[in-house]
């Protein structure tokens, strides 16, 4: 099985994927936890950001997913796929594949701006920003949809609906 939470810098990604991994791997301990930003650092971290960076991290990592998933290993991925062909690539040839879009309003993004990407962006200081000078087409067609617009606790809430949709 793979369960992969995807949306922008700032939504909770990496938050739900390392908490919904913990109670996961509880029930399924042949399982593995991929972050995007230490898969890049995994792999050198030899890519910028830009759309072509972008894209070829998107080759690496669907690639490398379907590598272990292939070994009958469960992989629980928090990593953001900007470009709709990988998104539907990993549809196609990933089995047991559930996507999970964290949806989060720019304004709370930016509130919570941990990376400080937001700001750098928004005062020009960086480029290559999804959803300020990158942009970013929400998923169509996800396993499911989660908000995170409330406080972290309640945000963690949702990966018990999570495990109860996966009927886990």
């Amino acid at each position: 099985m793979i369960v992969w939470f995807s949306g922008v810098s700032g939504a909770g990604k990496s938050t739900i994927g390392r908490f919904f991994f913990k109670k996961f791997k509880k029930k399924f301990s042949n399982s593995i936890y991929i972050d995007g930003d230490e898969f890049r650092e995994l792999m050198n971290n030899d890519l910028g950001h830009d759309i072509k960076s972008r894209n070829l991290n998107a080759l690496r990592l669907t690639r490398f997913v379907k590598f272990i998933s292939n070994q009958k290993i469960n992989i629980i991925v928090a990593a953001n796929l900007t470009s709709p062909k990988y998104r539907k690539w990993c549809k196609i040839n990933l089995k047991n594949y559930y996507d999970i879009f964290i949806e989060a309003k720019l304004e709370n993004l930016i509130k919570r701006d941990y990376k400080n990407l937001y700001k750098l962006a928004l005062s020009k200081k960086i480029k290559n920003v999804v959803g300020v000078d990158i942009p970013f087409n929400r998923p169509n067609g996800c396993y499911m949809y989660v908000s995170n617009v409330k406080t972290k606790n309640e945000f963690l809430k949702k990966t018990d609906l999570i495990l109860k949709k996966l009927k886990l």
